[in-house]
């Protein structure tokens, strides 16, 4: 996970060496050691950890180049061998075995389309020398960052927003709208960040610069929902799966020495957990080592029983903390200091314990279940799928299933929704779904069209073949948010000297995953079924049996760290709004809704904590000195 920086130019001045300097500088939390290549036209630099310097991470290469094409990349590739018959079978032979050096190979063989041959956590920057033009691409989760801005007749671009605002050149204005939509946690701006100049390159995107005109951006991938090809029989899709996961963990894992496990008592990490210590075993490698956290018995995040199960199934103890040792909002002002953006996740405390777990026990790597809910569950919203095909006999059977209750409760949480989407869109009613929170300022919302923004966005996210079940799916994977926490958390592992990866979110899983019918996510009273299925033989069959209700649910350790708010800091941030000052929200329904949710836990949890944030990272910059200049502005 490093750092990097390329500045492009064409017909503009060079790069003045104090620019260069302060962005070098600005990525110095990615890393001590800094590489840089230049000439008349492009500086790219690069910093990096030197335990990052290993084979199975970054490699010994930071700027590759040769008398073609200079690569800069934040990544962690696998599959490596498979990319190299590739390559072979397309006649170019990398450089080198670094990331850079294969990243530039795949730029070699098939230009453009090279993301689509990368199976990894990546961002990158290639700058052909001859033409002088450039290219850039995100993994499909972006889980590394990557953002640019276009500054007269040049091009910046960096895996951090704070590099690329150390240009002499760059302004520093806000984008209120941008904070508008991460305050309402919305489904719109994929492309923007706090500032006006600044753009975040979206995940599954790339961008090409050819020096004049404007950066063009494309989607490189696209989520493959539609279950109308899955001709392959459950038991043998169980099959696949567990061939898949085996060989997401093998290709994930530390390339020397342990790695750690986030075990959960769910679903998701213990069937990787199962099926990855199997796949290692068989191969003679080290097993995972799991890392747990406690709750007390009533708390709805328990599962201690359960974790203790599943470690003693495979012989061995997981290292335990406790959830008492996490208070929520401990240095939030801290981390709001430090973030690029405003940080999108609401327990960056238990995240961080996890962090300082792993590095404890010797781990560079840590596995984590991210991706289980998306590709192998759906809630009840199928259920209104059955209703709007008329498959009545069916959701009959799938409501009873699942304990629905009377006619009264499928009217309310069934019938009466599916009624009223289809009469909206009939009329052309542009209604989101999911509208901004009261609190944001009517006339800002009204005057920037944040409703019609957030309703085009639904739309976009709801075509396709497979009906709300599917639209569901693509929201979980595909909303803005998504990216920005991935960003977030890969650069808090950084700072642990950690890595963070997903097994579940490799893209042959999502491949798959996407292309089975819903009834293998929810149908029968249970979810999963096919996610469990393939974890039979690695868990003990308690494990892996339906449940009554969804384990590990966090929503008691978030509101009760939320509304006890030690030392009054969330009140105090909420008394005096910078938000409200800028026009954002209404300070007055802002301050009640925080006393409501205090009082009753009623209301949107979420949004608060994101405005709390948000505030935080405000006041972090010095940024309400500026408010009167930036409202004139806008």
């Amino acid at each position: 996970m490093s750092g990097f920086v390329a500045a492009l130019t064409v017909a503009g001045p060079e790069l003045a060496d104090v620019d260069a300097r302060r962005m070098i500088a600005a990525l110095k939390r990615r890393g001590e050691l800094t590489e840089v290549w230049c000439d008349a036209h492009a500086l790219l630099a690069v910093t990096r950890f030197d335990w990052e310097l290993a084979d199975g991470y970054s490699g010994s290469a930071l700027v590759a180049h040769d008398q073609e094409l200079v690569i800069a990349a934040d990544a962690s590739l696998y599959y490596r061998d498979d990319l190299a018959r590739k390559l072979h079978g397309a006649g170019v032979a990398p450089a080198g075995t670094s990331v850079a050096h294969l990243i530039g190979a795949a730029y070699r063989a098939w230009g453009r389309e090279c993301p689509l041959h990368l199976e990894g956590d990546y961002a990158f920057v290639v700058y052909d020398r001859a033409t002088r033009r450039t290219f850039a691409a995100r993994d499909f989760m972006g889980r590394r960052p990557l953002y640019y801005a276009r500054i007269g007749a040049s091009l910046v671009i960096a895996s951090s927003v704070a590099a690329i605002l150390e240009h002499s050149s760059v302004p520093r204005d806000l984008d209120l709208v941008a904070l508008a939509e991460i305050v309402a946690v919305s489904l719109a701006g994929h492309n923007r960040t706090p500032y006006r100049a600044v753009e975040a390159l979206p995940a599954a995107s790339s961008l090409e610069w050819d020096g004049t005109g404007a950066a063009e951006v494309r989607a490189h991938w696209q989520f493959p929902v539609d279950e109308s090809g899955a001709t392959q029989p459950f038991d043998d899709a169980v099959e696949e799966l567990r061939a898949l996961l085996e060989s997401a963990v093998v290709e994930r894992r530390a390339p020397e020495g342990q790695t750690a496990i986030w075990l959960s008592g769910g679903y998701d990490s213990p069937v990787i957990y199962g099926i990855g210590n199997n796949a290692l075993d068989r191969r003679g490698l080290d097993r995972l080592r799991p890392i747990s956290v406690s709750y007390p018995p009533n708390d709805p995040a328990y599962e201690d029983e359960l974790i203790e199960q599943i470690t003693q199934f495979w012989n061995t103890t997981p290292t335990w903390l406790s959830i008492d040792d996490m208070p929520l909002l401990a240095n939030a002002s801290q981390y709001a200091a430090t973030g690029d953006i405003p940080f999108q996740h609401a327990f960056e405390n238990w995240l961080q314990t996890l962090l300082d777990a792993a590095r404890a026990q010797g781990s560079r790597v840590v596995l984590y279940g991210d991706g289980g809910d998306q590709l192998f569950a759906v809630s009840n919203v199928f259920l209104r799928d059955l209703f709007s095909g008329f498959r009545w006999r069916e959701l009959r059977r799938e409501w009873r299933a699942f304990g629905g209750g009377g006619a009264r409760a499928l009217w309310g949480s069934t019938v009466r929704p599916a009624l009223v989407e289809s009469l909206n869109a009939f009329r052309g009613n542009e209604h989101p779904e999911f509208s901004p929170p009261g609190w944001l300022h009517r006339e800002f919302v009204r005057r920037h069209q944040l409703e019609t923004r957030q309703f085009r966005a639904e739309a976009t996210l709801s075509k396709g073949k497979a009906g709300r079940a599917g639209t569901e799916t693509r929201r979980s994977l595909e909303n803005p948010i998504i990216p920005r926490v991935f960003a977030s958390l890969s650069s808090m592992a950084l700072e642990h000297s950690v890595e963070l990866r997903a097994p579940l979110l490799d893209r042959r899983i999502v491949d798959f995953a996407l292309r089975r019918p819903r009834a293998e996510r929810s149908s029968a009273g249970a979810v999963k079924h096919l996610l469990r299925q393939a974890g039979a033989g690695n868990l003990p069959p308690s494990i892996l049996a339906p449940r009554p209700a969804k384990t590990g649910v966090l929503t008691k350790y978030f509101a009760d760290g939320f509304r006890a708010d030690p030392h009054g800091l969330v009140s105090d941030v909420f008394a005096k709004p910078i938000l409200a000052d800028l026009g954002v929200v209404d300070a007055a329904s802002l301050q009640q809704a925080w006393r409501d949710y205090q009082r009753t836990a009623s209301g949107n949890g979420v949004h608060l904590y994101v405005c709390f944030q948000t505030e935080l990272w405000l006041r972090a910059r010095g940024l309400a000195r500026a408010v009167d200049t930036v409202v004139n502005r806008e």
